[in-house]
């Protein structure tokens, strides 16, 4: 087994991995140059970077807009929770938590931005698709 034995060598790995990772970004939902697509795709939540999710600033997530950059989402709400990479990848996909009423179990939606091909998000989907509907009806007005 290959084992780093400087700080120059575990560097180069590291930078390697990250160039493998931005450049391995995937698009499974067949986004046209738009930011559109007939048919989005859910991977499973299995397959999630985070699968337990994370729970989700409403207020924040009622901000997102079409025409927002990669960077303004990343602030409302953190990086995809799968490993599509973060440079010229056209969706970002993550697992949301929110909190129910006292008693009641979290529910888990996923959610899934599509980006044109200038990198400006241009299509949002939940599944459930109605995942937020009873917390805020602004949530991607266009």
């Amino acid at each position: 087994m290959f084992k780093p034995d400087n700080a120059f060598t575990r560097s180069l790995l590291a930078g390697c991995t990250l160039v493998l990772l931005v450049a391995c970004g995937t698009t499974v939902s067949n986004v046209d140059s738009n930011g559109k697509t007939d048919t989005p795709i859910f991977k499973t939540v299995e397959q999630a970077n985070r699968p337990d999710g994370s729970y989700v600033n409403l207020a924040n997530l009622s901000k997102i807009r079409q025409g927002m950059d990669k960077k303004q989402l990343f602030e409302l709400i953190g990086p995809p929770h799968y490993a599509e990479g973060l440079f010229n990848v056209r969706e970002w996909d993550y697992v949301l938590k929110i909190r129910q009423a006292e008693g009641q179990p979290d529910k888990v939606c996923q959610y899934k931005i599509l980006f044109d091909e200038q990198m400006t998000a241009r299509s949002f989907y939940f599944k459930p698709a109605n995942c937020i509907e009873q917390y805020d009806q602004t949530a991607h007005r266009d």
